[in-house]
């Protein structure tokens, strides 16, 4: 009993590291680069998602946390960022050819959202990257440096100027999907924790 208490301790005391997801089941496989081409092809047919989850950014001694809600629907997408009880909310509307940031009842256009995050937060975040690295895909036509696990998915990736580690998947319908991943440029730390995917789209 006093063992079980002592456990059900440092799981409160781990509060965001601690995630119960299940483990990809698929054996080792022999040939890592054709695992890799089959599951980005796959993952490549994803044309809708929605992520519920937590994102926390440090710089130096700052740091940042939030409630994050991505709801990504081909190219658009619409982002919430909010802290404790709503507190400090914003929200992206996005597609390729503009973007509209939404903060205490302000919108401002923009098309570039890391710059407009940037302007406005003093924060870069990758958006326009994240799109792809969320699932687990390095972004098309661009050079990465790929590391791959023992299944043939991404263990690490460096692109953009981006280090990005995923640190644990999940499967979702079908699909191998990231639900920890860790990222850092120039001294930012991003990390990314996700509770929840919902695949929305027609592979749905």
């Amino acid at each position: 009993m006093r063992y079980l208490l002592v456990l059900v301790c440092l799981a409160a005391l781990s509060g965001c590291e601690l995630l119960v997801l299940s483990e990809p089941e698929d054996p080792k496989v022999k040939d890592l680069d054709a695992a890799w081409v089959s599951h980005n092809e796959k993952l490549a047919q994803l044309e809708a998602w929605n992520i519920e989850g937590r994102i926390s950014l440090r710089l130096d001694e700052e740091a940042w946390h939030a409630t994050l809600l991505w709801q990504q629907i081909d190219q658009a997408y619409h982002i919430r960022l909010f802290g404790p009880f709503g507190a400090g909310a914003i929200q992206l509307d996005g597609s390729p050819q503009t973007v509209i940031l939404t903060q205490d009842g302000e919108r401002i256009h923009s098309q570039d959202p890391e710059q407009l995050l940037s302007q406005r937060l003093g924060w870069h975040v990758p958006i326009n990257g994240l799109r792809y690295w969320a699932v687990g895909q390095k972004i098309p036509d661009m050079p990465a440096k790929l590391d791959l696990d023992q299944f043939g998915h991404l263990a690490n990736l460096e692109q953009d100027g981006w280090k990005i580690r995923y640190r644990r998947y999940v499967m979702v319908d079908g699909y191998l999907l990231p639900s920890k991943i860790f990222m850092d440029n120039k001294g930012l730390d991003i990390r990314i924790v996700i509770d929840r995917w919902q695949i929305t789209g027609p592979t749905a």
